[in-house]
């Protein structure tokens, strides 16, 4: 059995054994679609599979987690798709939303939720192990992100509509650029926008170190991690659940961040248990292949 988890940063892979133990791992580019699949990602899906399993005979269960994945108008002509080119039957194939595979691997309850924030945000939340569901799965209604919106911060302080505060030179050194360049390198600079989602540690940094300027946009983020959070509990209604935080870009805020979201949501919802993800979104995309294995089993 396979699970896959295909992103816009990277295509990460996993096959197993029904048993459970885990055989082989691949690590690719990126597959993540925009409507139906082009050949460029059809093409990082098919060579994961070969090095998985070239003998197309010896798959079980496929489960992919794909990013873009997101309106039930598209999804048939997506699975169709994936299966002709993975050449698979489809009935051995499952795509969803990299959200679904990203909770099946972060919780290790059957009422949960998932915010996980790394190069782009993920949330999913679940009443039950197997019943998955996206959260926001197109991004329109955003998540707050101390990486871009320092931009904006420091911006104000160079123009005189906020306070400078050490969060602005702290910045423009991330950057190595000068105050009067920083408008300039962000709009022209190609890098830009890269370098930028490396920033993380210098906000939390100066977070830490008792930065005003800095202190308003963790609480932003912590506001609204735990906002997401709660609209997600009540979904499922009334009882404990697991509040799974994780992702590259929130595990930088360490111990300090998880204790402030902790305290936030512990103060709305009490029946609260968080906690970092448990397994990889590629483990999770595998245990959910386990899961439709069985059932197509017992249905037969």
């Amino acid at each position: 059995m396979i699970g896959i988890d295909a992103g816009a940063t990277k295509t990460a892979a996993v096959s197993g054994a029904p048993d459970g133990r885990i055989l082989e791992r691949v690590r690719l580019g990126p597959s993540a679609v925009v409507g139906l699949p082009d050949a460029r990602a059809l093409g990082v899906l098919n060579d994961v599979v070969d090095r998985l399993a070239p003998r197309r005979d010896s798959i079980e269960q496929i489960v992919i987690g794909l990013s873009g994945v997101d309106f039930a108008d598209e999804q048939p002509e997506q699975w169709r798709m994936i299966a002709s080119a993975l050449n698979v039957p489809r009935d051995r194939l499952l795509l969803v939303n990299d959200s679904v595979v990203a909770l099946a691997g972060a919780a290790d309850r059957d009422r949960a939720t998932l915010v996980q924030h790394g190069t782009e945000v993920t949330m999913a939340w679940r009443a039950r192990t197997g019943g998955e569901a996206v959260f926001d799965s197109v991004g329109i209604a955003d998540c707050f992100d101390v990486r871009l919106k320092v931009v904006a911060v420091v911006a104000r302080m160079l123009d005189g509509r906020l306070p400078v505060t050490p969060l602005r030179d702290q910045v423009l050194a991330h950057c190595g650029v000068s105050a009067a360049d920083f408008p300039r390198w962000m709009v022209r600079e190609p890098s830009a926008r890269e370098t930028m989602l490396r920033v993380a540690p210098v906000v939390f940094g100066a977070w830490q170190d008792g930065d005003p300027a800095a202190a308003r946009l963790v609480e932003q983020a912590i506001d609204d991690y735990v906002g997401a959070t709660v609209a997600m509990a009540a979904r499922m209604g009334a009882g404990p659940f697991q509040a799974c935080f994780g992702g590259g870009a929130l595990a930088q805020g360490g111990a300090p961040l998880i204790a402030g979201i902790d305290a936030r949501l512990k103060a709305i919802r009490p029946d609260a248990v968080v906690s970092a993800p448990v397994a990889s979104p590629e483990e999770g995309a595998l245990t959910l292949a386990r899961h439709a294995a069985r059932a197509s089993l017992a249905s037969s």
